[in-house]
């Protein structure tokens, strides 16, 4: 190691206008703010040479190993001469010279070459230079010249995030602008995989900022439909901020046209978010109308606590839906939704204002509800002082619209109903008696016509009853066993106790010409009671902290319910069955018997079983088990779902639907390969309707993802192949049309 060379101190900072102390003294200046911590002070210099010298007036030279540090600058060179040259105001400045193995270090950035020409504000240019620029960009070029500390500019050269020998990927291109710490754009860039040319672009905004949101256009993607034919696209990313951004993207269909989307996203203080995402497909080359899909959801706090949310799923038409989503939930979903509110809590008390339409499609015709405009009070259930008396309340009063694209009848809908409990809890049981009233009004009600046919044209009609009623929980019962040495817990602990609610409401007349929008029209009188009874099995688990705390890793629960009251067929309307309690002989008393299991041995582990028996008709109506496991190399979701027609002729008892379905992710080499999958299989049919899978394969400096969507349902038949590229500090587009369980964001118009 060169001890540093005082006398060389003294003629580089001479020629260079520097102040120093006697004989190579170092003169303490306030410490400058700069990129590197170990940056010498201003007016501070130090220099280490083999040999040094004046050459003349003006003019100093040092040969050999030249390491010069000047502020946060470092130059490092074989050779070096520094002039003196006057500047346009008529004061001195001078000019360096480096040649031979020349590096610049400043900060993180490096950059060597064979020559190298600075002034001293920073300014000056590198030939034939290859460096390394924040945060984590290498750049070779032909002439790489330094503007100022936070831009450059290079001439016929390449740049890449590869730190590889010979890197994976490369831009090559005639020009390029580099602004530190931000971007580059480069002019007439050829991309190249492993030094093999793979396409040309006129013009490449790159990003290299250290957050990844900076504005520029993402990098394209490319695939292949059976049905669509070739299609690629590509997006622009505008980043708006560290909140906000808009993104703007087309695709290009061989066999079809044109796709173009937009999607704006903000986050601000939780919980405001919002995700607007617009897609619109223009069908040139088969002809007919554009077709289009919105995505839109937001949560926005407002000035006063106001909590505003909007929800739209809209697109053009169901086919249009079932034909270009690949997300298999959204291409069988039959509805489409707009939904506005507003809301403010004070205390226990909501008020709510909103808006909504929802039409579902019915085969070719499609039945619409509408809330224009709906407004809402409720009160949950709160002590009232110290009786032990809780008491709850709602209330609301909406414009309603039912029918459908032909007609839709408008009416009014108001509706209060308070309730008055009074919980009552021992140590093995608990019971809350309850007594409500409910009293409603509708602006008009059901008439039939000439024609038999029932039409909303009616006068108002008003609906009154009470509803009183009971919840016991308990006694319960348990035990606990020890089991020493058990891998998995040492003591168990088992807990049984049964669970019934009785319900009685008073007779409601006129039932049939109320008019039925949703639930709260399905209010008939009945005398019924839901019993059950709930196992409970806990494990002495450690918790977060270590310390042994209860887990519940199993929880049964069998339920039935008794209708007393059956002759207006109050039991075809309970929501707790999928069938109604209607046997071979007709309104029978008992309703389903339900099984519900859940069992979860381990927050990453769980499984739900449901099974449905119909005691009327000795027959399940419905099985079915969810299952899923997280792990840290992959996941995994599968669920089956059975059901069978109910029939007193055991011919007639058929299979009506039997699916499975699930999604699978595997890291097969961390960090590097990894591979995803869903599918969804129809046994009655014997039909795959949609697989999908997506295998990815992750480098130092970007990732590659190969795609493939199988699909036979409802006619649409298409199998498809996609290719898209990561690169450091590029986005890429992904699947517009959906990726179900293969990306977080679901439907068209979307991005990563």
């Amino acid at each position: 190691m060169r001890p540093p060379l005082s006398i060389p101190a003294v003629l580089l900072a001479a020629v260079l206008g520097l102040d120093v102390g006697p004989a190579g003294a170092q003169v303490p200046a306030p410490p400058a703010t700069t990129l590197d911590p170990g940056a010498l002070p201003a007016g501070e210099i130090r220099v280490r040479a083999e040999t040094q010298e004046k050459v003349g007036p003006g003019h100093f030279a040092a040969r050999g190993f030249v390491d010069v540090r000047l502020g946060d600058l470092r130059f490092q060179a074989d050779r070096m001469d520094v002039y003196e040259v006057a500047k346009p105001d008529g004061s001195k400045g001078h000019r360096v010279v480096a040649e031979g193995n020349v590096v610049f270090l400043r900060g993180e950035e490096r950059i060597s070459g064979r020559r190298l020409e600075m002034d001293d504000t920073g300014k000056g240019f590198f030939e034939d230079a290859i460096g390394f620029v924040e945060p984590g960009v290498f750049v070779e070029g032909r002439r790489i010249e330094r503007l100022d500390e936070k831009r450059y500019r290079v001439e016929g050269g390449k740049f890449s995030s590869c730190a590889q020998p010979n890197p994976r990927w490369a831009f090559s291109s005639s020009s390029a602008d580099i602004k530190v710490g931000d971007r580059i754009v480069a002019r007439n860039a050829v991309f190249k995989v492993k030094s093999v040319p793979a396409f040309y672009l006129p013009i490449v905004y790159y990003p290299i900022r250290e957050d990844q949101r900076s504005t520029g256009f993402l990098f394209p993607h490319f695939g292949y439909s059976s049905t669509r034919g070739f299609n690629t696209g590509s997006g622009f990313f505008w980043a708006m901020g560290r909140s906000w951004d808009q993104t703007f993207y087309a695709d290009y269909y061989s066999k079809l046209g044109y796709g173009f989307g937009h999607e704006f996203r903000y986050r601000e203080r939780a919980p405001s978010r919002g995700t607007f995402r617009t897609y619109v497909y223009d069908p040139t080359k088969i002809g007919g109308d554009w077709d289009w899909d919105l995505d839109w959801n937001a949560l926005q706090i407002l000035p006063g606590n106001v909590r505003a949310s909007v929800n739209v799923r809209q697109y053009s038409n169901l086919l249009f839906q079932q034909q270009f989503q690949d997300n298999f939930n959204l291409a069988t979903s039959r509805t489409r939704r707009a939904f506005f509110s507003l809301q403010r809590n004070f205390g226990a008390t909501t008020l709510a204002a909103s808006a909504d339409s929802t039409g579902t499609y019915f085969g070719d015709n499609r039945q619409i509800r509408q809330h224009l405009p709906s407004f809402s009070v409720r009160r949950f259930p709160k002590q009232i002082g110290r009786t032990g008396l809780a008491f709850a309340f709602e209330g609301s009063a909406e414009n309603l619209g039912l029918g459908d694209e032909n007609k839709v009848d408008r009416y009014g809908r108001s509706d209060i109903a308070p309730t008055l409990s009074l919980p009552l809890s021992l140590s093995f049981l608990q019971v809350t008696p309850r007594a409500s009233y409910r009293y409603s009004r509708w602006s008009t009600s059901y008439v039939v016509d000439a024609a038999n046919v029932p039409t909303l044209s009616g006068p108002a009609i008003d609906r009154a009853f009470f509803e009183g009623g009971a919840d016991l929980r308990g006694p319960t019962f348990s035990r606990v066993f020890n089991a020493p040495g058990s891998g998995y817990s040492e003591r168990y602990k088992h807990v049984i106790g049964p669970e019934i609610n009785w319900t009685y409401r008073t007779r409601v007349d006129d039932f049939n010409l109320i008019p039925k929008f949703d639930g709260n029209d399905y209010f008939l009188g009945t005398n019924e009671v839901n019993f059950g009874i709930v196992q409970r099995f806990l494990a002495k688990r450690p918790g977060p902290g270590g310390r042994s705390i209860p887990y519940e890793f199993f929880t049964w629960r069998v339920y039935q319910t008794y209708y007393v009251q059956i002759s207006e067929g109050q039991n075809n309307f309970d929501p707790n069955y999928s069938s109604n309690a209607f046997g071979p002989a007709g309104a029978e008393h008992l309703s389903p018997l339900v099984s519900r299991m859940r069992f979860r041995p381990s927050p990453l582990l769980s499984a739900d079983f449901l099974i449905e028996y119909d005691v009327n008709f000795k027959q399940f109506r419905r099985r079915s088990v969810n299952g899923g496991l997280n792990g840290s190399r992959g996941t995994l979701q599968v669920g089956w779902s059975k059901s069978n027609r109910l029939d007193a002729d055991e011919a007639n008892r058929v299979t009506v639907a039997n699916t499975l379905n699930g999604s699978a992710s595997l890291q097969m080499v961390p960090g590097k390969l990894s591979l995803s999958a869903n599918g969804y299989y129809d046994f009655v049919n014997k039909i795959l309707y949609t697989i999908q899978g997506r295998l990815r394969y992750d480098v130092q400096c970007c990732g590659f993802n190969v795609e493939y969507i199988r699909y036979d349902y409802n006619g649409r038949q298409e199998r498809q192949f996609r290719f898209s590229i990561d690169l450091a500090n590029v986005g890429s587009i992904g699947n517009f049309n959906g990726m179900g369980a293969l990306g977080s964001q679901q439907g068209l118009g979307m991005y990563r």
